[in-house]
């Protein structure tokens, strides 16, 4: 399938080479996605999608268009591409849209990314989906605690996809992904009408990679369970312990401004932070998009560029901003990539408990509910969910409280990085220790 999505992008290429245009990136692709969701003891939803397309960019004397289709026959690639270039036509001159550099297209990573799975795909039936959705619910029904159930429902997923890309100016490549994906959710009876709701998955871009249904049932009954019981903490300073899974959250306020739209349009609180310290000297964040089994593990990005690893932030100090050939050519810079890929951290030598332990009095933070992040300032507030913990335990889960400050002063805080990274996330961040933190409470 790969070589005739190959072909295909070719032949769009030269349509649009044709038809005029002096440069051309073209990528074709399929994607199939199924799931099933099952709530109490019922099949709730089924879905079921396959999906093949074109995406088309196009230079055309000093003009950008980008466009996307899924009719893929003969013809309708002709009409589509002649009628974007006769768009094209009509837009305005940009002398700073223009495609990479060919030397952006070397060295392509040539190892195994170990995220297709094609096999495990195969292997899974509807039926399968179906009885890994129930049972999940089963189990937590038959865990302990299962009389303060209010809610349990469950999905089960699985997607497969691949693409190719062309270039007219030297590059092609083709890519191949896959994921898996099993998650529970559960909601429980509290006192004042309060729902504490505890959620658990396993995921990965191979399907050996899964933990079982009925762990993640019993943890997600777990952890709603550990939310009975919530209590009002006064206003002031804590330090604290973020979950790994939690973390990610405030990492998306700190990784987004890095991209090139907000820097070039100085919305950005880090446009003018490159090389300077953002953050504790312990923290190091590396953008590997050869990651074995990452879920964003890629050879080449969106332009066509190949992907090379790339601290973001090392030892605190800001290495990178995520500029695609666009924004680098506003910034009068050179291009690196569009975006991150997989974000992979220091580790520490630490489990979350024994954090828990060396903090001693404070918070473990396991989740964050809305909230806002200015990416222009860095302030942010957000709800979180978690435990009071006096003398390295748990004592209570905490009810309305907020984290609030800036990204400038926030991770300069950071006190110790645990041992335990994420690892169902693109994001492979470790639980992490904090210095005292502002909480808006009672």
């Amino acid at each position: 399938m790969s070589k005739e999505l190959l072909n295909t992008a070719h032949n769009v290429v030269r349509e649009a080479r044709r038809g005029g245009a002096d440069g051309v990136r073209a990528t074709v692709y399929r994607y199939r996605n199924s799931q099933v969701e099952w709530r109490e003891s019922e099949l709730e939803r089924v879905r079921e999608s396959t999906t093949m397309g074109a995406s088309l960019t196009l230079y055309l004397d000093g003009r950008y268009s980008a466009h996307s289709t899924s009719d893929m026959t003969p013809e309708g690639i002709q009409q589509f591409v002649e009628r974007t270039i006769a768009m094209t036509r009509h837009l305005a001159r940009d002398e700073h849209r223009r495609l990479p550099d060919p030397s952006r297209y070397q060295n392509q990573f040539r190892g195994d990314l170990q995220n297709y799975d094609p096999r495990g795909s195969a292997s899974i039936t509807g039926g399968d989906r179906r009885r890994i959705a129930r049972s999940l619910v089963e189990t937590i029904h038959a865990s302990p605690g299962a009389n303060q159930i209010v809610s349990a429902k469950s999905s089960c997923s699985d997607s497969i996809g691949e693409q190719a890309t062309v270039v007219s100016n030297g590059m092609e490549g083709v890519q191949q992904n896959t994921f898996f994906f099993v998650s529970g959710d559960v909601s429980v009876r509290d006192t004042e009408d309060r729902r504490p709701r505890g959620f658990w998955s396993t995921g990965g871009v191979m399907k050996n990679m899964l933990d079982s249904p009925e762990l993640v049932g019993r943890e997600a009954l777990r952890r709603a369970l550990s939310g009975i019981g919530q209590k009002r903490l006064p206003t002031g300073t804590y330090p604290c312990v973020i979950e790994n899974r939690a973390v990610g959250r405030l990492l998306g306020d700190l990784s987004g401004p890095l991209g090139g739209n907000a820097i070039q349009q100085q919305r950005s609180f880090l446009a003018d932070k490159m090389g300077e310290q953002i953050a504790s000297p312990i923290f190091t964040v590396i953008d590997d998009p050869h990651l074995p089994q990452g879920s964003n593990s890629s050879i080449f990005d969106g332009e066509g560029m190949s992907t090379r690893r790339r601290a973001i932030i090392e030892r605190g100090v800001l290495r990178t901003f995520f500029l695609d050939t666009y924004y680098a050519s506003k910034l009068g810079t050179e291009p690196t990539t569009g975006g991150p890929s997989n974000m992979v951290f220091q580790t520490g030598t630490r489990s979350r408990d024994e954090m828990l332990r060396a903090m001693g009095t404070g918070l473990l933070i396991t989740g964050f509910m809305g909230g806002n992040s200015n990416a222009a300032t860095g302030d942010f507030s957000i709800a979180i969910r978690g435990h009071y913990v006096e003398s390295g335990e748990i004592i209570h889960p905490v009810a309305e409280m907020n984290l609030g400050g800036s990204h400038l002063e926030l991770w300069k805080q950071v006190l110790e990085m645990g041992n335990d990274p994420h690892p169902y996330s693109s994001v492979k961040c470790p639980s992490v220790r904090f210095g005292d933190l502002q909480f808006s409470g009672v």
